[in-house]
């Protein structure tokens, strides 16, 4: 039987993208993430990985292995980004340490040295700083001797029911000169004969359960100055880690635009969807369960890298691991 690959996963959160990897043959044999409420939630989906909840600057020691997956921070692409790091003083460093931590999936890789390397992150990574943040990340890569290829991927163009768009680097060893690594195509929408997954797909038959608790802050102006309502047939907006900006349910009556940057709320049923609803339009199995309070919850399904993406990215190092093993 050909051995499966096995992956070292890094701010691993509630474990989307390493579920989507398990499903494409890879065996994540280690984890780590900060949070601890991402970290119950991991070992509700993913009970059998070891995990290790804990600042990644404390830990010394990475296991090896064939793949290394880092989904870290992205506050790096949006706060300190504005200020390139040849600029900022030690004090400065000491007191955004978070803005930086793909230096500690730099350090990470010298002691996995993988075969392959896959990092998710945000879309406003391509345009901090005029694209420095990102080009700085690529380089280093570079250095520790890996051919590098990113993309920006669409969530509905892989059978998500969600306009979630992200940005994924990957990169293969520069000694596997057998193999060219191609980002997956489409499988849902356009010419591929299959149709987007949309709301009544994925919460259409979800009722409300005695734990699925939905943020009911009041709708601030920020909040309504776009649409932020989907139809059931129609593909939700981003589902995001802030609870107050969680999009709103498809029942009732649509948003109205009524000016420049201006929408207001019709009817009387209008909600944001609950963090279990959120779950499902990310993907994430219903036998999840996230410690701490509503916004917790929320944070970590928010927060989740899609299965969806994770099976599409790795499917093909699979295929190709069992072709030569």
């Amino acid at each position: 039987m050909p051995r499966k690959l096995q992956a070292v996963s890094l701010f691993s959160g509630c474990g989307g993208f390493d579920l989507g990897a398990q499903k494409a043959g890879v065996e994540i044999i280690w984890a780590n993430d900060i949070d601890p409420y991402a970290a119950s939630a991991y070992k509700t989906l993913l009970p059998k990985v070891p995990f290790t909840q804990g600042d990644i600057r404390k830990i010394k020691k990475f296991p090896e292995a064939d793949i290394l997956i880092g989904c870290y921070p992205c506050t790096g692409f949006s706060e300190a980004a504005r200020r390139r790091p040849e600029n900022l003083s030690e004090r400065d460093l000491r007191a955004n340490p978070g803005n930086f931590l793909y230096r500690e999936f730099l350090r990470a890789l010298r002691q996995v040295r993988p075969k392959f390397l896959f990092v998710e992150n945000v879309k406003g990574m391509l345009t901090a700083e005029g694209g420095w943040f990102f080009e700085k990340q690529k380089e280093g890569f570079r250095r520790h001797g890996y051919k590098i290829q990113a993309k920006l991927l669409r969530a509905t163009n892989y059978g998500v029911a969600q306009e979630r768009k992200r940005v994924f680097i990957v990169g293969v060893r520069s000694d596997l000169e057998d193999f060219e690594y191609r980002f997956p195509e489409p499988t849902h929408g356009g010419s591929t004969g299959t149709p987007f997954s949309v709301l009544r797909d994925v919460i259409g038959d979800l009722s409300l359960k005695d734990d699925d608790a939905y943020c009911k802050k009041e709708f601030h102006g920020h909040y309504l100055t776009r649409n932020r309502k989907r139809a059931w047939n129609e593909p939700s907006y981003t589902i995001v880690a802030h609870a107050s900006h969680v999009p709103l349910h498809p029942e009732g009556e649509p948003m109205k635009w009524v000016g420049k940057d201006k929408y207001i709320l019709q009817g009387k049923t209008n909600r944001r969807f609950s963090w279990r609803e959120c779950a499902a339009i990310q993907e994430l199995p219903q036998r999840i369960k996230v410690d701490g309070g509503l916004f917790a919850k929320y944070r970590v399904v928010g927060n989740a890298v899609p299965p969806a993406f994770g099976h599409a990215l790795l499917k093909s190092v699979s295929l190709w691991a069992n072709s030569v093993s």
